[in-house]
């Protein structure tokens, strides 16, 4: 498989090859985000919104990646970094967006609360900020909805300047896959000037199932598709117009057939292609996407049978 105009995206390592390890997630992969975190000697990795935020020293990342000192259920799954954006409230003695998007935010008695969700955050409550968690400094206490932290920085801020309100917007997407002996072929795209998945916007009345479903038949041209099961969501927010859209992909495992694919050049989609699993994750073009694939892969490739 070739990747065009992509040999920069490629990752250190033999062959472009990332090293196994439990959980699905790769040992390079989550040493570069701890390497990348500058909160001091301990690095808290955001995850899923049920799950906590776990402290590991960045010296003992590798260590904690291959299971010692915890099982395959607990110290692997924890350390699956999945990037969500979390939202906060503007109050006293935040007087306003312009005022927070200089200083950041921050409270005295028991930190800022953070919602884990739009969804989460209370009716009338306005203005609603997004913050990219990977800015932030570690939580100080969680709940089921929300997680406080002793302050939010301004380079923690995604829709102040100039203020924009956030929208849900929801989308849902496929990973097609073609079982091999010992891997997993998948079927991607290239969009953009990037590698990605197939992918698009839920219409007005329609199922998200539905909504991937179309979406994949449309963007690689085919009619034979099956959905085997729901692979969970990303989350990522982007600018549009006067609005912060924060778009939460569900992705599901799909099955095909067919083997002649059509780009959908009304989308800007340039080729359809197929890749192994290594390969395609080294030249995605999104980090949601390479995290994304860490966290889903054991179950692909359980499913499909490799």
């Amino acid at each position: 498989m070739q990747f065009p105009n992509q040999a920069n995206r490629m990752p250190t390592g033999p062959q472009g090859m990332l090293p196994r390890v439990r959980g699905g997630i790769t040992a390079e992969r989550a040493a570069e985000f701890v390497s990348g975190a500058k909160q001091g000697p301990t690095a808290y990795v955001y995850v899923l919104p049920n799950w906590p935020a776990v402290p590991y020293p960045r010296r003992n990342v590798h260590t904690a990646l291959e299971g010692q000192g915890g099982g395959h259920g607990t110290m692997a799954r924890s350390l699956c970094v999945v990037y969500m954006l979390l939202f906060a409230s503007v109050s006293a003695p935040d007087a306003s967006v312009s005022a927070v998007a200089e200083r950041g935010l921050s409270a005295s008695n028991g930190g800022v609360r953070l919602w884990k969700t739009l969804g989460a955050v209370p009716d009338g409550t306005d203005p609603v900020l997004v913050v990219d968690p990977r800015a932030l400094p570690a939580p100080s206490a969680e709940t089921e909805a929300a997680v406080r932290v002793p302050s939010v920085p301004p380079a923690a801020l995604r829709n102040v300047a100039p203020y924009r309100p956030p929208a849900p917007v929801a989308a849902g997407g496929g990973y097609v896959g073609c079982p091999l002996p010992n891997d997993v072929v998948l079927l991607v795209i290239f969009r953009r000037g990037v590698w990605d998945l197939p992918k698009g916007t839920q219409d007005p009345g329609e199922s998200i199932e539905a909504c991937a479903r179309r979406e994949v038949q449309e963007e690689v041209g085919i009619e034979s598709l099956r959905v085997v099961r729901g692979l969970g969501t990303t989350q990522h927010g982007y600018p549009d117009g006067t609005r912060y859209a924060v778009k939460t992909t569900h992705w599901y495992l799909m099955r095909t057939p067919e083997r002649a694919f059509e780009p959908d050049r009304r989308e800007g989609i340039r080729r359809v292609t197929r890749g192994r699993w290594a390969v395609a994750r080294a030249h995605m073009g999104y980090d949601t996407l390479r995290q994304h694939m860490d966290r889903v892969e054991g179950t692909v490739r359980a499913a499909l049978g490799t």
